[in-house]
Formats: structure tokens, C-alpha cells, sequence
């Protein structure tokens, strides 16, 4: 009795092949959530009408180069802007000592001629809400994403 062994030869090529592409594809994976989870920051400040001017909106990044911790990769998404963190998470009133030139104020420390009353501000949690909308179809584009890598590499249905 004779076994035709070509089509286990070729299954065992096309695992060592992808097998060695992993890391790559791994990495490919862990940055486009990065880019979705951004994209979603930049959408909530869009519906919500955040801020007028579009920098906040504009200045959401992630990172280019996953990190392995363990068995898991991880990705920076982030907003750098000085005021980002008081738009995400909110702020107490407070008084802020100054005055009004034209149409502006300037903040002027121990101004004799006053200043102004900022009130309470609620936080938007916008990054947290993108990584959560993030989160919730991250398992649908990762299975598509696996499934296109396993058919690219022969190991398909």
C-alpha cells in the first residue's frame, strides 16, 4: 500500500511560511486598531461638536509600531494638545485672574483688574468611548483579517 505524501509536503510549506510571517502580521493587526480606535476619536469630536476649531479633533495619533508585551501587542492612541486631557476628562470651576484686550483675554497672575469665573466643565471621554466602540467590532475585523492572511498563505477552506 502506497501513501501520496505531496499535498501533506506542500500543507507543511505553506505553515512554516506563515509561520514566519506572524510577527508581521500580528504587528499589521495590532496598528490598523490603532488607526480604527483614531479614526473613532476623530468621529465622536465630529457628531459631538466638540470643539470648533478642529485641532483637538485633528491632533488624535496612534502609534506606528506595535508593542509585544507577553502574548499580547499593544498600540498608543493618543492626544498630545495642552488642553486635551481637560476636554477628555473635565474640569472644576475656578476663578482666572486676567483681563479683556479687544475680543481676547490674557491671563495676567495678580492681575489688579480682575479676571473671570470659568465654570464646571464636564469631561467627553472621547478617547475612552472610541476605545470601547473600538473593542466592541475588534473581533469581526480580526477574524476577516485572519482569514484573508490563512487564504493568502494556502491554508484556506
Amino acid at each position: 500500500m502506497s501513501v501520496d505524501r505531496k499535498d501533506m509536503v506542500a500543507f507543511q510549506a505553506a505553515i512554516e511560511a506563515a509561520r514566519n510571517d506572524v510577527p508581521e502580521f500580528m504587528d499589521k493587526c495590532a496598528i490598523g486598531e490603532g488607526v480604527y480606535a483614531r479614526d473613532q476619536a476623530r468621529k465622536i469630536c465630529t457628531d459631538d461638536k466638540i470643539v470648533n476649531n478642529g485641532d483637538y479633533r485633528r491632533n488624535f495619533k496612534s502609534g506606528s509600531k506595535a508593542l509585544r508585551a507577553g502574548q499580547s501587542y499593544k498600540i498608543d492612541v493618543y492626544n498630545n494638545l495642552d488642553y486635551a486631557k481637560h476636554l477628555e476628562y473635565g474640569f472644576r470651576g475656578h476663578f482666572v485672574p486676567g483681563h479683556w484686550e479687544g475680543k481676547s483675554f490674557v491671563y495676567q497672575r495678580n492681575d489688579p483688574a480682575g479676571g473671570m469665573y470659568v465654570k464646571f466643565h464636564r469631561g467627553h471621554f472621547t478617547l475612552r468611548r472610541a476605545i470601547k466602540r473600538t473593542k466592541d467590532s475588534q473581533e469581526a475585523r480580526l477574524r476577516y483579517k485572519q482569514e484573508q492572511f490563512f487564504n493568502d498563505h494556502g491554508l484556506g477552506k
